[in-house]
């Protein structure tokens, strides 16, 4: 993605577009804590490794034990059932997984898109999304597993030469640069799909902004969750985004300008674009002290200057070891005269209750 300084008519398209969501940036200590997370390595992938029919007969494994203890995930490739640890509502097993085993049949084939940010060490998203490979021209793409998308171009071999090999499972494993992973990743997202719509839910906030569609929210989300698996501090170069070939400068502007890496969870970044344009000075991941200076937590969004912090609410804050934790937080940020806005799915599902929303917001900013 890179951070280069950008030049020429993409500068004037950037310049144009980033005022209409004022983006958020990460916290300096936030910043601090990806770099020394980026010393650590990579994200994990899953730990279990597909298998070929050959690979498993080679290890003794029974037909018998085969039919009940493993799945197949593609023609002649299997996982264990153990392996099956997905939050997708539509698959069960994990994408970077059917991208390997796919990889295991057709090495030539060149991942991009979210099947690239999957073996990047995407989170979240890859579940639901179609699981793209680049195809020579004259390859048969008809009638591919559900999960797969084949796109023939005449630049595979090109691209081939410039892959990153990310997976330390499968060096041979292919991916297209990060830039082109986006940009694949955004342009997919702005095609017509009812299918990615039922699977990825976003509200329609173009009442807020205009560009602000579910195609142009779930692609935030994407370069949102891609800059995560990177560990960038930053919004990646425009320029290299629009060198790709991928998209387009406006849209790629509009998508890096509203970009925020400290977003963890595809919420936040829903979160952040409905709130962005109420006050300047927003920050992702704000940290937040204790008395005796060590962290206790850390804000998902918040306005520092104004004592304002919103927290994003998912399922496990119905735990009460997490309720605890959240009554100790409150307690802290309200001893300093701070205001604590906690915020659930419900109250972002559509436009009115992220009206509502926004009006809680408000009146917390005074």
């Amino acid at each position: 993605m890179g951070d280069d300084t950008v030049t020429g008519d993409v500068t004037h398209a950037h310049a144009r577009l980033l005022p209409l969501v004022p983006g958020s940036e990460p916290s300096d200590w936030y910043r601090a804590h990806v770099v020394r997370r980026a010393r650590d390595g990579s994200p994990p992938l899953p730990r279990h490794r597909p298998m070929t029919t050959a690979e498993l007969d080679a290890a003794g494994v029974t037909r018998a034990q085969r039919r009940d203890h493993y799945l197949r995930v593609d023609v002649g490739v299997y996982v264990p059932l153990t392996a099956l640890d997905t939050g997708s509502v539509s698959r069960q097993t994990p994408a970077a997984t059917l991208v390997r085993a796919h990889h295991l049949r057709y090495p030539a084939h060149l991942a991009t898109g979210f099947a690239a940010g999957a073996v990047l060490g995407m989170c979240y998203l890859v579940d639901d999304a179609p699981l793209e490979f680049l195809v020579t021209r004259g390859a048969g793409c008809a009638n591919p597993a559900p999960h797969l998308l084949l796109t023939r171009t005449r630049r595979h071999d090109r691209l081939i030469r410039t892959a990153d090999h990310p997976d330390p499972a499968f060096p041979t494993l292919a991916c297209t640069t990060a830039g082109h992973t986006l940009g694949t990743m955004i342009r997919m997202l702005h095609s017509p799909s009812p299918a990615l719509d039922a699977a990825w839910r976003v509200p329609d906030l173009q009442h807020i902004q205009p560009q602000l569609s579910p195609a142009f929210i779930r692609s935030v989300q994407a370069s949102d969750c891609l800059h995560q698996a990177l560990r960038s501090t930053r919004p990646g170069s425009v320029t290299n985004l629009v060198r790709t070939g991928t998209v387009d400068a406006p849209t790629a502007a509009a998508v890096l300008g509203a970009t925020d890496p400290g977003a963890e969870s595809s919420p936040e970044t829903v979160l952040r674009l409905a709130v962005s344009d109420l006050a300047p000075g927003l920050r992702s991941q704000v940290p937040v002290w204790r008395d005796n200076g060590s962290l206790l937590t850390a804000a998902d969004l918040g306005w520092p200057g104004r004592g304002v912090h919103l927290f994003y609410d998912g399922e496990h804050h119905l735990r009460r070891t997490q309720r605890d934790h959240d009554s100790e937080v409150l307690a802290r940020l309200q001893q300093d005269g701070g205001r604590v806005l906690r915020v659930t799915a419900g109250n972002l599902r559509d436009a009115d209750s992220v009206e509502a929303l926004r009006g809680r917001v408000r009146d917390a900013l005074g």
